[in-house]
């Protein structure tokens, strides 16, 4: 079943998920994420626990806790270290390693094929995030790809298209987001870092002009009637890291280790093939909602990631360090500055 029909597929899973008792399961697990129930995030964490649960003959029982119940995905990142959390949905914090600023660093992949490429189990972004929470006691098992980036603005935006205009514009950035400051910097914009939960309120009020960090669905969700203008940037694919407590995963037997795994890697690629399908609906939502949606040519595209590989790379590469500098550069065919 691929995720698209999971709104259907959310109602039987609460039937056949309540019907294996917590008694008769072997292993609970605790899985949050940020996303909220209805949205597709949201749905496709239940499908996780629905399909666990029937592979696995109801020998694991894995119970969603989603929208943050269990905290802000960057308390639920230490929370997982530590085994008070088994398993999320999520992006991973940079607090405990900046090189995962990697996740969201920009115009790495911005087109669906090279994302697919980079986060795919055996991706170059894939090998190298797991090899680093490795230590932090975490095993990565997928990725939800939940659509490409863009900024959305409660104003009018003067040459969207032109990298070098410099604009009376403030976006806000969250906080750790280094890679994006410079970014948008380099685009013309002036920068603030405003907590999620205070930005909603912080656009309505005009203490800054826009966001950057999401996907169209996201805008929709939480911003839709104080947006006016959508830039699609494709300035980083944004993704949920689908990560299980290393020494939790490592004490379940090898079959159940599997079955986990298998359907993790079974939700990474069936989102994979609708990403690119969810997001022009998003965008047309946002047309049909009035909002002012700019897209660019592949031409256009390529303009932005030359520039931001050019200008913007060598500032924030030191997050990353070297090696894995020069797993990027190689990666979109470029020579690592001297």
């Amino acid at each position: 079943m691929k995720l698209r029909h999971l709104l259907i597929g959310a109602v039987t899973a609460a039937v056949i998920v309540a019907g294996i008792s917590t008694a008769s399961a072997q292993t609970t697990l605790r899985l949050s994420t940020l996303f909220n129930p209805a949205s597709s995030g949201g749905l496709a964490a239940e499908e996780f626990a629905k399909r666990v649960g029937e592979r696995s003959n109801g020998r694991i029982k894995v119970n969603v806790y989603p929208a943050s119940q269990l905290g802000d995905w960057t308390e639920v990142h230490a929370q997982l270290m530590q085994g008070a959390v088994d398993m999320a949905i999520q992006p991973l914090s940079t607090s405990f390693n900046t090189r995962l600023a990697i996740s969201w660093f920009p115009y790495l992949t911005p087109t669906y094929d090279s994302a697919v490429d980079a986060y795919s189990e055996g991706g170059y972004v894939a090998t190298a995030v797991n090899e680093l929470i490795g230590p932090q006691n975490l095993r990565l098992l997928g990725v939800y790809g939940a659509g490409m980036g863009g900024a959305g603005f409660a104003r009018d935006i003067d040459s969207p298209g032109d990298p070098d205009a410099t604009r009376s514009v403030r976006i806000r950035v969250w906080p750790g987001g280094t890679t994006h400051r410079a970014l948008m910097q380099r685009l013309g914009y002036n920068v603030a870092t405003v907590p999620w939960a205070e930005l909603y309120t912080a656009m309505q009020t005009g203490v800054v002009d826009g966001q950057i960090g999401g996907t169209p669905e996201m805008a929709m969700d939480n911003f839709k009637d104080i947006t006016r203008t959508w830039i699609q940037y494709n300035d980083h694919f944004e993704l949920a890291w689908i990560v299980m407590n290393r020494p939790k995963y490592e004490s379940l037997s090898e079959a159940d280790r599997q079955v986990i795994l298998d359907v993790a890697q079974e939700i990474t690629r069936e989102r994979f093939e609708e990403v690119r399908e969810a997001d022009a609906k998003d965008l047309d939502r946002m047309r049909e909602a009035g909002i002012e949606v700019v897209t660019f040519s592949d031409q256009e595209l390529e303009n932005f990631a030359r520039v931001a590989r050019t200008d913007v790379w060598p500032q924030i590469g030191g997050e990353l360090g070297d090696e894995i500098m020069g797993i990027l550069y190689k990666a979109v065919g470029m020579d690592k500055p001297q």
